[in-house]
């Protein structure tokens, strides 16, 4: 899916405050219930940056610098009161993800057998330690969310500290990431944010390995989305070119990859979505894909690489047809 325009930038405003999501409160509300937490947090700043880009949809920034992991933290939205949410709530969500646990166990996987109600091994295990059955590891309670059954998860499968350790061990399982860790207005909300950003994941993975991310690119028909649509058509008005990857998996969750490109930042940036409502799925795929970019231009997180701004020289992509939305039938 291609989305052009010749139309001088437009920062148009995207209202409708629930627009490209669904949540159990308003911004205002949860905005309200998050800010007095900020102390306790170490957040220290929540900036709009929209304006340090000219494709005009909102991006905030959360700032916590005594962060174990990532000092910034980003939030998008169809209106600047969901984007601060957005970037303060990813913040909050990695700050509690920080704490300690004092509920944690040391054992092997082994001895937790007869509790285990998965095979940890199947967790991605780094090439440079592979657990075995023996192996001590620290351990901290969790849920199954198919039987409701108290199991174990290894800490260092779920940790999202990188601080440098006082003493040399190699990692136990692959490269820590945020991706499953989500807040919400409820613990159902927070639980299927979570869910949903596994889910992407896997039809991510699976997409890449099916012959690449953009082989299932999609034709593009006017009129069957709402906020998506609305997103496609701000994109164009700011001269960007934007693409679109249906990458839904066998489950039928819609999951949408998305990639951006305009001659004011000539690199390809891209984002995914996932969502039961695939209207959500390519709002989030696409303002992913807008956050990511203006990330850059800001140039103030910690993990960024070199790369990000290296000169590509790349010529204008060329769409394949004028479009404004996608259609999954």
């Amino acid at each position: 899916m291609t989305c052009t325009s010749t139309r001088p930038v437009k920062a148009t405003a995207l209202s409708v405050e629930r627009l490209g999501t669904h949540r159990a409160a308003a911004a205002e509300e949860t905005w309200r219930r998050l800010e007095p937490l900020f102390p306790a947090a170490g957040i220290t700043r929540v900036a709009d940056v929209t304006k340090l880009d000219d494709i005009g949809i909102p991006v905030w920034q959360a700032v916590r610098p005594n962060s174990t992991n990532l000092s910034l933290a980003q939030g998008k939205g169809l209106s600047h009161r969901l984007a601060r949410v957005s970037a303060a709530m990813e913040a909050y969500e990695s700050w509690a993800a920080e704490q300690p646990r004092p509920d944690t166990v040391t054992a092997s996987i082994a001895e937790l057998a007869d509790v285990l109600t998965y095979d940890p091994l199947l967790l991605a295990p780094s090439p440079d330690r592979v657990p075995q059955a023996a192996t001590p590891l620290a351990w901290c309670p969790a849920e199954d969310l198919t039987d409701a059954r108290t199991t174990w998860l290894p800490v260092d499968a779920v940790t999202v500290d990188l601080r440098i350790r006082p003493h040399w061990a190699p990692d136990t399982f692959a490269a820590v990431t945020s991706n499953g860790l989500a807040g919400g207005n409820t613990p159902t909300e927070a639980t299927l944010h979570a869910l949903l950003e596994i889910v992407e994941r896997h039809d991510m993975a699976r997409a890449a390995a099916d012959g690449g991310t953009w082989a299932g690119a999609v034709p593009v028909r006017p009129g069957r989305f709402g906020a998506a649509a609305a997103v496609l058509r701000h994109c164009a008005a700011a001269g960007a070119v934007v693409q679109v990857a249906d990458c839904t998996g066998p489950w039928g969750v819609p999951t949408f990859a998305a990639r951006l490109w305009s001659p004011s930042v000539p690199s390809w940036f891209s984002g995914s979505g996932t969502h039961h409502d695939a209207d959500v799925a390519l709002s989030r795929a696409v303002t992913e894909a807008v956050q990511s970019r203006l990330t850059a231009v800001a140039g103030a997180r910690d993990d960024l690489p070199f790369i990000t701004y290296a000169p590509e020289g790349a010529e204008p992509p060329t769409p394949a047809a004028p479009a404004t939305a996608v259609s999954r039938d």
